[in-house]
C-alpha cells in the first residue's frame, strides 16, 4: 500500500513540474508562477529625465521618435517584475497606443495629444482597452497619490507613478494579455547570422543608444550616447538579451513635427541581434487587432533567446551602424 502511495506522490510531483515548467512567461519567456499580467509605461526620454527609475525591470522596451528629428520616448513593458514606481511618465501618442495594443493589459501615461486629426484620446474609442491609467487625472502634488511630481528633478520630466500600486487596483478579470514575441530555450540563428559585438542606432545628436555584447554574463550591454545606460533606482547598467531594430515609415500630420504618424500595420525590415549574432528579416502586422510577427529573410519566425528584449522603431530612411 505504501508503494502504490508513494507512486502516486511521485507521479503527482512529476505531473506538477512539468506543468510549472510549461508556465512561461509571454513577456521574456522565462519560468514563472504568475499570471499574465502586462503593465504597458509611457516614459520620458528628454537629458532631464534620465536615468529612467524602474526601466531596468522592464521585460520588453521600445524605443520611438516622437518628435521629427529624433527625439525620442519608451514604451516599457512590465508583466515578470512589477516595480514599487517608475520615473518619468509622460505623454502618449497613437503610435504609443499601437504598441500597447500588442499586449492588451493596462496602459499607464500621463496625458496625451488632443489635436483633431492625431488626438491619442479619440484613438483610444477605436480600439479594445483593457485598462487605462491616465496621471493626469491624479492629484499630482500629493506625494500620497499613484502619479506625483520628484521634487528633485524639474517638470515635465519629473512623474513618479506608483507601478504595484496600480497594478493591485487594476481589475485583471475579463483582461486576456498577449505579446508578439515568441522565445525558444535556444534560439535558433539563421546561417546567414554573422558574429557582432556592438552596434549603434542614431535618432540624432544625443539620441544615440547603443550595444556591446558581453560574453562573460551572455548578454547585451546597453549604452546611451556612448556611457553606460542604467536604471536610476540601481545605478546598475541595464542589460538584454535580445535586440529589434523594426524599420517604420513615420509621416507628420500637416507636417507638425509634434504630431507623428506612424504605419505599424503591413510590412518593412528588421534587424536582429541575439546571443551576439545579426541577421536581418522583416516584420508583418495585419491589423490592429491582430499582433506583430517577426520572421528572418528565409520567411521562418524568430523565436528570441528568453530574457529581455529592447525594439528600436526606427524610419526607414535610417539605419543600424555595425560598429564591431
Amino acid at each position: 500500500m505504501k508503494r502504490i502511495v508513494c507512486f502516486a506522490l511521485a507521479l503527482a510531483l512529476v505531473f506538477a513540474c512539468t506543468a510549472m515548467a510549461e508556465n512561461l512567461s509571454i513577456t521574456t519567456g522565462k519560468p514563472t508562477s504568475e499570471p499574465a499580467h502586462t503593465m504597458v509605461c509611457q516614459m520620458d526620454n528628454e537629458p532631464p529625465a534620465r536615468p529612467q527609475v524602474g526601466i531596468g525591470s522592464a521585460d520588453i522596451v521600445y524605443e520611438t521618435e516622437t518628435y521629427n528629428g529624433g527625439y525620442t520616448r519608451y514604451t516599457a513593458v512590465f508583466n515578470d517584475t512589477i516595480p514599487d514606481q517608475i520615473e518619468a511618465i509622460r505623454s502618449a501618442r497613437i503610435v504609443h497606443a499601437d504598441i500597447y495594443s500588442e499586449y492588451n493589459g493596462a496602459f499607464i501615461h500621463f496625458g496625451g495629444q488632443k489635436y483633431e486629426g492625431s488626438s491619442v484620446y479619440d484613438y483610444f474609442g477605436t480600439i479594445n482597452v483593457g485598462k487605462r491609467w491616465d496621471g493626469i487625472g491624479y492629484d499630482n502634488g500629493s506625494q500620497q497619490s499613484d502619479f506625483y511630481r520628484d521634487r528633485s528633478r524639474r517638470a515635465p520630466n519629473n512623474v513618479i507613478c506608483r507601478l504595484h500600486n496600480l497594478y493591485e487596483k487594476t481589475d485583471w478579470s475579463g483582461i486576456t494579455c498577449k505579446s508578439p514575441l515568441k522565445f525558444s530555450a535556444q534560439a535558433v540563428i539563421p546561417a546567414a547570422g554573422e558574429q557582432v559585438n556592438s552596434f549603434t542606432v542614431t535618432y540624432r545628436n544625443g539620441y544615440a543608444p547603443s550595444y556591446e555584447w558581453d560574453p562573460t554574463i551572455a548578454k547585451y550591454r546597453r549604452l546611451y550616447n556612448g556611457k553606460p545606460y542604467v536604471d536610476g533606482a540601481t545605478n546598475e547598467q541595464v542589460t538584454c538579451d535580445n535586440v529589434i531594430v523594426q524599420s517604420m515609415e513615420y509621416a507628420w500630420y500637416n507636417g507638425e513635427s509634434d504630431r507623428p504618424k506612424v504605419t505599424t500595420v503591413g510590412t518593412n525590415k528588421c534587424h536582429y541581434f541575439i546571443g551576439s549574432k545579426h541577421f536581418t528579416g522583416y516584420w508583418v502586422r495585419d491589423s490592429i487587432g491582430t499582433n506583430t510577427v517577426y520572421y528572418d529573410d528565409n520567411g521562418n519566425e524568430v523565436l528570441f533567446n528568453p530574457g529581455v528584449t529592447f525594439i528600436q522603431l526606427l524610419k526607414t530612411e535610417k539605419d543600424v551602424e555595425i560598429t564591431g
